[in-house]
């Protein structure tokens, strides 16, 4: 008894998106800490990446750690985005506290992946990445000791229906029923 539509939301418009009732449920990488926000299960764990771009010395190799962070500079998410999130996938430094380099924001996930093509930066990713964005100038290598990206959905907490939360359980039993 609901009508769902799909929309792909850019990076910049996610959190405005739900802010503003444009959309009831949306389907991202947590953490997600804000205010009127709240979140469900997590849906999908998957390993983490970092897109470097070709011609990188990290691209020949098989993993790095999140050590290596520190010797390279990290596209940022736009500011639109909670901090919890920003921080933990782009963090200002490393588990040992070691800074990262910040570089250039992107607004829309294409572009990020354009800026890393071009030599701007990294960035980190899940493992579907792989399959979905194969580019001829961005290499996905494993950062094995990092945490899995996590997602679920999330909805304002204001509207928290019945509908809501049904959507949020059958999303749920399907992905649990696919593992």
């Amino acid at each position: 008894d609901c009508d769902v539509r799909i929309r792909e939301a850019q990076l910049a418009e996610l959190m405005p998106w739900l802010r503003d009732g444009e959309v009831d449920l949306a389907l991202a990488t947590f953490p997600v800490h804000e205010p009127g926000i709240d979140s469900g299960p997590v849906l999908v764990s998957e390993a983490r990446f970092l897109a470097v771009p070709v011609g990188h010395a990290f691209a020949g190799r098989d993993s790095v750690s999140v050590e290596d962070l520190a010797t390279v500079t990290m596209l940022q998410l736009p500011d639109t985005l909670p901090d919890s999130l920003r921080a933990d996938r782009t963090p200002a430094t490393t588990p040992a506290g070691h800074p990262i380099r910040t570089g250039r924001t992107a607004a829309t996930f294409q572009e990020m992946l354009t800026l890393v093509g071009a030599g701007h930066g990294v960035f980190p990713v899940g493992a579907n990445v792989r399959r979905y964005y194969a580019r001829p100038d961005v290499v996905y290598v494993h950062l094995h000791d990092a945490p899995p990206l996590q997602w679920g959905l999330l909805w304002r907490t204001d509207n928290a229906t019945a509908r809501v939360h049904a959507f949020g359980a059958a999303a749920y039993d399907l992905v649990s029923a696919h593992r």
